[in-house]
């Protein structure tokens, strides 16, 4: 059965991605070669295809206490992605704005979206979307950390 109301989980992280492609990012590194591992290249796609695609197969629930703690969880981690994509923004879409560390937490825009759909997991009572989660986590966290050092590096 499909939730389709769950479908605003993903929706939520998507939005400024849009953004992102309508207004490309300044200051592109000229020669960033793509370095990535295989492995974490797959665990990237196919966690990110499990975390847009699992939350219709779920329904919110929030009537008992961690729910309800783990939407506060979401929303607080979809705010600091929103004031990352703020930041982005305002500081004239510096490319190296979507990996920097933000209030010491590194590569928060990787971060907060993936312990978003952790919560969100919880609150979806969804194992498929933990499991999506972390396969995104794998992937993603390590490839925009390498990024940030990469881009720090070339500016130096």
């Amino acid at each position: 059965m499909f939730h389709f109301i769950s479908i605003i989980i993903p929706i939520a992280i998507l939005l400024p991605n849009l953004f992102f492609f309508v207004i490309p990012p300044t200051n592109l590194p000229d020669n960033m070669e793509d370095k990535e591992s295989l492995l974490f290249k797959i665990a990237e796609g196919i966690g990110r295809l499990g975390v847009f695609i699992s939350p219709i197969l779920s329904s919110i629930h929030h009537e008992e206490n961690y729910e309800v703690l783990s939407l506060i969880g979401m929303s607080i981690f979809l705010l600091l992605y929103y004031i990352g994509w703020i930041r982005y923004f305002r500081r004239g879409r510096d490319n190296k704005l979507l990996f920097s560390p933000m209030i010491g937490i590194p590569v928060p825009l990787a971060i907060s979206p993936i312990l978003y759909f952790i919560c969100a997991s919880v609150v979806l009572h969804s194992p498929l979307l933990f499991l999506s989660s972390m396969l995104l986590a794998i992937g993603h966290i390590p490839i925009s950390f390498r990024t940030y050092q990469r881009i720090s590096n070339n500016k130096k």
